[in-house]
């Protein structure tokens, strides 16, 4: 239930699952921000602009750099067969299921969504290119394919210096080459993330102190700051993503450093469900929204509401089928 390649054990760093808890949070909250504006259910546009950019500028890099953080390790230690098997079901097959499932939600919702589809003929379609939030596994999958058979059949296991000299390279390849298409924009655009992070997962990178967390805070704020007065073009998109990413990950991983506290715990363990999560929640999420929307127009409660149903709603579906079955079947 996990969106990297690691999994849980007695040494796993704490702040990871951390990091990724906040960041599936992030996830249900822009979605469900986004699911009200396409509804028509937000009137303020700039207030809805500010904070749409000030989660997009992050979030989704921040997965890609914790992606690759634990990659490498993973990758030499597993057959390369089991590997690529592995990238197969643990990714793919997520994209496939939960892309018609989510269609079939949508025929089954009717008016009451945002994107409506009509009729069961719209459930005979080929899933890929990836369509909604499923780009990401499908970006994931062709990233860690590539680095698996770069450090498998070429190079052999690379140094953070070499990873970060691969990842300042695509970052620059990537925002000038010209026609990236939908199957492949996603994976191009964010393997500097993903680079950056395998990169960060060769070091011996660990902040601590409060001095240091108050200039990763700072630098985070700068940038969040700085984001608003930058071209929407890909370079310093990229540059932005991974400088508040890796802002991010310090405060994160000073707070979490020997820390065993309710809230951490909580944040470690949504981290660890994140990919059920990501998958579902916004089937519930919308479902939430339509069902609400009919008492309220109230964007305090629809956000709060909504965003908790994003989150219980999937481990719910994990629990059911932890009775019946594996949760592997249904991509948790």
């Amino acid at each position: 239930m996990t969106l990297t390649a690691e999994p849980a054990g007695k040494t796993r760093d704490l702040s990871l699952d951390v990091a990724k808890g906040v960041g599936i949070i992030l996830v249900v909250i822009g979605h469900a921000w986004r699911g009200l504006d396409t509804a028509g259910m937000i009137g303020d546009q700039r207030l809805f602009q500010t904070i749409d950019h000030l989660i997009y500028n992050f979030h989704m890099p921040m997965f890609f750099l914790l992606s690759g953080m634990t990659f490498q390790s993973w990758a030499l230690r597993r057959p390369l067969g089991e590997a690529a098997v592995s990238r197969v079901t643990r990714l793919l097959w997520p994209l496939l299921l939960w892309t018609y499932l989510f269609a079939a939600a949508r025929l089954a919702a009717g008016d009451h969504a945002n994107a409506q589809v009509e009729g069961w003929q719209s459930l005979i379609f080929w899933p890929l290119p990836p369509r909604d939030h499923f780009w990401f596994l499908w970006a994931l999958f062709l990233q860690q394919l590539a680095a698996l058979a770069l450090i498998r059949f070429v190079t052999g296991p690379l140094s953070g210096i070499t990873w970060a000299i691969l990842a300042a390279v695509v970052i620059l390849a990537s925002s000038f080459t010209p026609g990236l298409t939908p199957w492949t924009f996603g994976a191009a655009t964010y393997a500097g993330a993903f680079l950056a992070g395998l990169a960060l997962g060769q070091t011996r990178w660990r902040p601590a102190g409060a001095l240091a967390f108050a200039l990763a805070a700072v630098i985070f704020a700068a940038l969040q700051l700085l984001s608003f007065q930058l071209p929407h073009t890909l370079l310093p998109r990229q540059l932005l993503g991974i400088g508040l990413s890796l802002a991010a990950l310090a405060m994160i991983h000073i707070l979490a450093a020997g820390r065993q506290s309710a809230p951490l715990r909580l944040l470690a363990w949504l981290g660890l469900a994140s990919m059920g999560i990501y998958l579902a929640h916004t089937i519930f999420s919308a479902g939430t929204r339509a069902v609400l929307a009919r008492f309220t127009p109230d964007l305090t409660l629809h956000m709060i509401l909504g965003t908790l149903a994003g989150i219980i709603g999937p481990l719910l579906i994990y629990a059911l089928i932890r009775r019946i079955g594996r949760p592997a079947w249904i991509g948790f």
